[in-house]
């Protein structure tokens, strides 16, 4: 089997002003008699004038807006629910592509194997396209979201703690440890709250889209050569994972397809969540904090013999591809 690994590069009311006015004085002949006449102004510094009170903005919701107008989605609970999931999504990314690039990639399967790697990647296999996933990809993805839906909601800090606790564990065992979300991470108040349940597929479903719409990218462009109405080209694997310029390149445009993917998809399901740039960016964020448990950096050498660009800056590129994108559709955000 020939295969591209996953680009796992490393990696988005005003009010009205209140006037203080000072307490009237009691009326004459009420309150406490003066029996002493008319008293002198009393010294010291005198009275601070009465300035208005600046406008109160409302405070920021505690989930995303618009939420609470899309329908709570049930949680997605183990790995049949994960993979049928990523079927539905990676049929939505295929129906959004322009016709050229569906022919290249409609029917292609998809494949999932049960293995604690976080991998996702686009290969050949006899001359014939496939998709694949692992578990480990698909128990990550699903932690990640849990968390991020947990602190955008609650304004913890469980994401920060997933990472500083698995991903040490990751870099020294990648095969034996299972990313999955550790039992004690999110308190178990917030567990069963349906509002976060939830968001946490709606994140799902965005690192989803594009995770695949990357790897859908590498066969449509051409980077594995055995698409649709293409003929194989084993020298073009070879390549790829040989030459790592050739295959930095190659996972940069994979990166630049599965963005404008996964946002012309993400347009196609409102008034349902959009899937948008996010989830690029959430995964990124991850694999960059991957690199750094393992002692990795931006300014580390070897990344030039890399198969993949350094995540870190696959984020920025990720961040301004969907900024022309939203330059070309406006009025969606």
């Amino acid at each position: 089997m020939k295969r591209l690994p996953f680009a796992t590069l490393a990696l988005l009311a005003l009010g009205a002003c209140v006037h203080n006015s000072p307490p009237a004085a009691p009326p004459q002949g009420q309150g406490q008699p003066n029996l002493y006449g008319p008293q002198p102004p009393q010294a010291g510094y005198p009275q601070q004038p009465q300035y208005p009170q600046p406008p109160q903005y409302p405070q920021p919701p505690q989930q995303p807006p618009t939420a609470q107008a899309r329908p709570l989605l049930a949680p997605l609970v183990g790995s049949p629910a994960m993979q049928q999931e990523v079927r539905g999504i990676m049929g939505e990314l295929i129906a959004a592509l322009p016709a050229n690039y569906q022919a290249k990639v409609k029917g292609i399967p998809l494949q999932f194997q049960a293995t604690n790697e976080i991998n996702a990647y686009a290969g050949c296999e006899n001359g014939s396209a496939f998709m694949a996933g692992t578990e480990g990809f698909l128990s990550a993805a699903d932690a990640i979201a849990q968390t991020k839906a947990t602190d955008e909601l609650f304004g913890t800090q469980t994401y920060d703690a997933y990472t500083g606790q698995v991903l040490p564990q990751i870099v020294k065992s990648e095969s034996s440890v299972n990313p999955a979300l550790p039992a004690g991470i999110i308190p178990v108040q917030y567990l069963p709250n349906p509002q976060r349940l939830s968001r946490a597929r709606e994140l799902f479903g965005d690192v989803v889209a594009f995770t695949f719409g990357h790897e859908l990218g590498h066969h449509y462009l051409g980077h594995t050569g055995c698409a649709n109405g293409q003929a194989p080209n084993p020298l073009l694997s070879i390549a790829s994972h040989i030459i790592p310029a050739w295959s930095q390149v190659y996972e940069s445009q994979a990166d630049q397809a599965g963005c404008v993917d996964a946002l012309d998809a993400g347009r196609n399901r409102r008034p349902n969540y959009r899937w948008s740039e996010k989830g690029g960016v959430i995964l990124l964020d991850f694999f960059a904090r991957l690199e750094r448990a393992a002692g990795g950096g931006l300014f580390n050498p070897l990344n030039l013999l890399r198969s993949h660009p350094y995540p870190g800056i696959r984020i920025p590129f990720v961040q301004q591809t969907a900024q022309d994108w939203y330059r070309r559709n406006p009025g969606v955000q």
